[in-house]
């Protein structure tokens, strides 16, 4: 069977949102499909506010409203994943639902993906629990960042 282009992977995943929302009684609008592809092209882990300068691009009326209630539907039924990185920062969103951990940029807060492996010795100590879900956050400097720390420095 041949390999799927990037657009018809992009129509599978769509069409597997659609059917996702619906069977958990969810309209299935244009904007929220629109909010849905946008964070599933995008990496960067986005902000509402960023998701909203994006999407308004398509669709001029929308409100911040429509996307608040889009994404909290699209982690309601799993397909989007809410980032917390603290009090006093934006939840970020990431539409890559597969375990993985994210490392943060103490200085321009970029986050990036990582793998995360389970170990043997973690599934044993944890063997008596039910694990719902998970979060690992490693912190510091990115490669750019730690670059200009050092020219900075005397």
């Amino acid at each position: 069977m041949p390999a799927l282009n990037q657009t018809e992977t992009l129509h599978t995943t769509l069409d597997m949102a659609q059917d996702r929302l619906r069977k958990a009684g969810y309209r299935v609008t244009r904007q929220r499909l629109a909010v849905y592809s946008f964070l599933n092209e995008n990496e960067s882990h986005p902000t509402v506010d960023d998701i909203y300068a994006a999407v308004r691009e398509r669709f001029p009326k929308v409100s911040v409203a429509t996307i608040y209630k889009s994404v909290d539907s699209l982690v309601d039924v799993g397909l989007v994943k809410p980032i917390y990185l603290g009090h006093a920062a934006a939840t970020r969103f990431d539409a890559s639902t597969e375990t993985h951990g994210h490392f943060r940029c103490i200085a321009c807060n970029e986050i990036t993906d990582i793998p995360v492996s389970h170990e043997p010795e973690m599934s044993e100590a944890l063997d008596h629990c039910e694990i719902v879900g998970s979060t690992v956050e490693f912190y510091g400097y990115c490669r750019s960042c730690q670059t200009q720390k050092l020219a900075s420095t005397p």
